[in-house]
């Protein structure tokens, strides 16, 4: 469960940094006053302090956390876990630019190959090619924002399509 998280973490951070990237390019629209996000937590509705989980971190943690999560799938000698997901910048600027979405969930799913080759409800652990990432935006009042009825999808798989150029090529950001 450390693992999974570590992994959503480092996803999470790298998503709201393209999407502040993406942000810069553009008029700021008018700041809309938003309740504080809620979560149960033991039962009890808590509010949510973002500033804890959204920020930038420096390179050196986040490399220490990507090699802490490598060093756990034994990376050097297994090529078959997920290192990485790899999602085009352009869709999820397109997808972003819908002002309405305050925050977005990255939700670990199985990939349709691997659930149409007998994976349905089957653990697949850290199979590279078998989990995705569905990227869904919600709005401040916490309601999913669905343009045309989809949310994103399609993240690469790295082992399996990894950069083999530039700096990405590494596992850790240089």
């Amino acid at each position: 469960m450390k693992k999974l998280a570590l992994l959503l973490s480092i996803s999470l951070n790298i998503l709201l940094l393209v999407a502040y990237l993406s942000s810069c390019k553009k008029e700021s629209p008018k700041e809309e006053k938003e309740e504080p996000a809620k979560e149960f937590i033991g039962g009890v509705i808590s509010t949510i302090n973002w500033s804890n989980y959204s920020r930038m971190i420096p390179v050196d943690t986040a490399n220490k956390m990507i090699l802490s999560y490598l060093n756990s799938i034994n990376y050097q000698s297994d090529d078959t876990k997920l290192r990485s997901l790899i999602y085009n910048a352009d869709s999820l600027r397109k997808y972003l630019s819908d002002t309405s979405i305050k925050n977005v969930k990255l939700m670990f799913a199985h990939t349709q190959d691997y659930i149409n080759s007998g994976g349905l409800n089957v653990n697949c652990g850290y199979t590279a090619g078998a989990l995705t990432i569905i990227i869904a935006g919600y709005n401040a009042a916490g309601n999913y924002v669905t343009p045309n009825n989809t949310v994103a999808d399609r993240a690469i798989p790295c082992p399996t399509v990894c950069p083999v150029n530039g700096t990405a090529a590494n596992s850790l950001i240089q």
